[in-house]
């Protein structure tokens, strides 16, 4: 589901790419509190592990800002993958379409 408020586009999915759902994302959410309302919100690893898996242009645009954003919570959002390489696979092996290198990567 896609929609837009007045802070910009949101976007709801129920079983994110990269991801099993919600089960899958949980593990590692965090409860943020907005005004009055708890949410829960995936880890960043896990934003980052399914903007990766999806391969969008809008998905690949974002990861730069998103490790930046990791690195100043000193955290290890990549999990081993190289940032600079947007068209590392994605937990089935493949690079989606929309990557700069849509093939199957050879080890």
């Amino acid at each position: 589901l896609n929609l837009t408020c007045e802070f910009g586009d949101f976007d709801i999915s129920y079983a994110p790419s990269g991801t099993t759902g919600y089960d899958d994302l949980s593990r590692a959410a965090h409860t943020i509190l907005i005004g009055d309302v708890s949410a829960r919100v995936a880890d960043l690893a896990d934003i980052i592990r399914s903007k990766r898996a999806a391969g969008r242009p809008k998905d690949i645009a974002v990861l730069p800002a998103l490790y930046e954003y990791a690195k100043t919570l000193g955290s290890d959002a990549s999990h081993g993958v190289d940032p600079s390489d947007p068209a590392e696979p994605t937990v089935d092996g493949h690079v989606r379409p929309g990557s700069p290198r849509f093939h199957r990567r050879r080890k």
